[in-house]
């Protein structure tokens, strides 16, 4: 029984050992023929997962994934010759879709080549026409592509190559792709001056001028003339590069172009270092004067000193640069006026304007409208009001003809100084010109007339304006109306406003009807200023807080309770304001010391109350504020 069993066992572990090594057997047989498969294929290399970064960062990499193709590995593959003829094949097929201008039948076609691989296998003519056709169809991302593909392709460009598409992208202002190309191929970049100044010039506009002084020291060596510098001082404004700016204008003495001095002065004047930029300017001075030059200096390169100057507050130096340029015979500018003008005249220096009128006096050159116009509104501007003047009869002496913007200024700056006289004056000038007064001038000779307390001349003047057809503003209104008020012309006043919106089609607003009821209170005309205050009311107009403020007061003096409780209610009642506490607790305190007011001052407090207005201690109430 036992020696049975045994047998048995033995067959069953006899037969469970004959699977498991043909099991093994079969594993290890599986295992061998996958690494035979592994081997006889291409190698497989995995897609680079990193996305491209935005074209014009120089600090991208050269392995940026593409979405068929390869990496670096591909290139050791060995293609055969059916591959090779597939792709010579195809190459003219491709090029004649392009000439033909279907650009997307040329790239589909190139798609199915990279699919298999084989894309590296084209010629450099190829990659050159797809970077041109996509460029000039903005497809950069298509052009970028082919860059990185012949790269992987180990194809060194020619310098035809360098040259057709630097200046493709130059002009096309794809800067971005300019610097890709050079991060890509910088190592094979030749030493051509075209190429280069595209290159660095692309990374100006790019923003990313650090990187050009590696470029720059290419460039150097590119066997470029002395007026190729240009490129160096423009690296070195955007660099902030005062002293090589320097250095090199010092090193091209008389070879040194006007551009290059300007661009160093303004490398100067951006450092915040005009006296540097000044210095510049006499060694270019002296240069002029020892070589064989046209000259250097310009009035460009006075107005960027003087911009200098200006913003360093320095207006002695910026009153010599002026004085410098005229000595040397060059004429100003509206850049140049303009900068004298908003520097030397902006603290109101008096003693600097007058100076820049004599000296504009006593020019006797010609100078534009502009010019004229500039120095007179910064001479009256700095207080120089006579000087203005002066140079107004100038203007007209020789012939110049002033407008609108002249008299208007002049105008002012005498209304301001209370000559009324020499204000008409400028008037009838202008209306001899044949111009026009506009609502502007009107504004200014109204004020004057107020001044003068000429309320005949005002009048007239102002009918004058009305007849010629001129359409008033509403500040215009507001200064009649003050010059009716200083002639104590209530009704006239009065039936000005009532009739403005039929007369003139503008509705007056609450601001001209608080003038009129001011105008009225000042002369203690109370029932005309509640008379105003009642058209207001009728035209539609809801009084604001100025407007209560102004006419309680009156309405207390004249003790008119009843009126005082009417304001009273709508001061309260206007939403989104701070009721008059003071002109409130002002009104209370009289009605309480009027014997005829008792019942009315109680309903004022408790309107004030409703209002959370706390009455004043001042008054005899509570103590507390609003």
């Amino acid at each position: 029984m036992i020696s049975e069993m045994i047998n048995a066992f033995s067959a069953v572990f006899d037969s469970l050992a004959q699977e498991m090594v043909i099991l093994a057997l079969f594993g290890l047989s599986f295992m061998l023929w996958r690494t035979y498969q592994k081997n006889k294929k291409t190698p497989k290399v995995t897609e680079c997962k990193s996305k491209s970064m935005p074209v014009h960062k120089l600090a991208r990499r050269v392995c940026d994934g593409m979405p068929h193709g390869l990496h670096t590995g591909q290139t050791a593959k060995k293609f055969c010759e059916t591959d090779k003829a597939k792709v010579r094949a195809c190459e003219p097929e491709i090029r004649k879709l392009m000439e033909r201008n279907e650009f997307t039948r040329a790239l589909n076609m190139y798609r199915g080549v990279e699919r298999q691989g084989l894309e590296i296998l084209f010629s450099e003519f190829l990659f050159t026409a797809f970077i041109q056709s996509a460029t000039r169809v903005g497809k950069v991302d298509v052009a970028e592509r082919m860059l990185r593909t012949m790269k992987r392709a180990n194809i060194t460009p020619s310098l035809d190559f360098w040259l057709h598409t630097m200046r493709l992208f130059s002009s096309r202002r794809q800067y971005g792709l300019c610097l890709t190309t050079y991060e890509i191929f910088g190592n094979h970049c030749p030493a051509d001056k075209v190429v280069l100044s595209c290159i660095i010039n692309a990374a100006l506009e790019q923003g990313v001028a650090e990187h050009t002084p590696e470029m720059l020291a290419k460039y150097s060596q590119a066997g470029i003339s002395a007026r190729d510098h240009v490129l160096f001082f423009r690296c070195y404004v955007a660099l902030g590069d005062v002293d090589s700016a320097e250095a090199l204008i010092m090193k091209l003495g008389t070879q040194t172009s006007t551009l290059m001095l300007n661009l160093s002065l303004l490398a100067c004047v951006n450092a915040k270092q005009p006296e540097r930029a000044w210095d510049m300017v006499q060694h270019a001075r002296k240069l002029e004067q020892g070589g064989n030059t046209d000259g250097i200096v310009d009035i460009v390169s006075y107005n960027t000193v003087m911009k200098g100057f200006g913003a360093a507050k320095n207006r002695q130096r910026c009153f010599q640069c002026m004085q410098d340029l005229v000595d040397h015979g060059l004429q100003p500018d509206d850049i140049t006026l303009g900068s004298i003008l908003d520097t030397c005249i902006a603290d109101n220096d008096l003693a600097v304007a007058n100076e820049i009128g004599n000296l504009l006096l006593s020019s006797g050159r010609q100078i534009s409208n502009v010019m004229w116009t500039l120095f007179i509104k910064g001479l009256v501007r700095a207080g120089s009001v006579e000087k203005a003047f002066a140079l107004y009869k100038e203007m007209k002496k020789r012939a110049a003809q002033p407008d609108l913007i002249v008299y208007s200024v002049l105008i002012k700056g005498l209304v301001d100084q209370h000559d009324i006289e020499k204000a008409m004056e400028l008037a009838e000038d202008l209306k001899a010109q044949g111009l026009i007064i506009d609502d502007i001038i009107l504004t200014h000779l109204l004020e004057g007339c107020r001044h003068a307390n000429n309320f005949k001349l005002g009048k007239q003047i102002f009918k004058e304006a009305m007849d010629a057809g001129m359409k008033p503003s509403d500040v215009t209104l507001v200064t009649m109306l003050k010059l009716y008020g200083r002639a104590g012309k209530f009704h006239e006043a009065f039936e000005t406003v009532k009739n403005w919106e039929s007369v003139n089609g503008s509705k007056p607003s609450v601001i001209h009807y608080t003038c009129l009821m001011s105008g009225c209170l000042r002369s203690k005309n109370y029932d005309q200023a509640w008379e105003s205050f009642e058209l207001m009311l009728a035209s539609g107009i809801e009084p604001d807080q100025t407007t209560i403020a102004t006419l309680l007061p009156g309405m207390v003096a004249a003790q008119h309770w009843d009126r005082v409780l009417m304001l009273a209610r709508r001061a309260t009642q206007v939403a989104g304001s701070q009721p008059p506490v003071e002109a409130l607790n002002h009104a209370l305190s009289h009605m309480r010391a009027s014997q005829s007011a008792g019942q009315r001052a109680d309903t004022l407090q408790t309107l004030m109350k409703l209002a959370g207005i706390r009455i004043s201690t001042r008054n005899g109430g509570d103590n507390c504020n609003h």
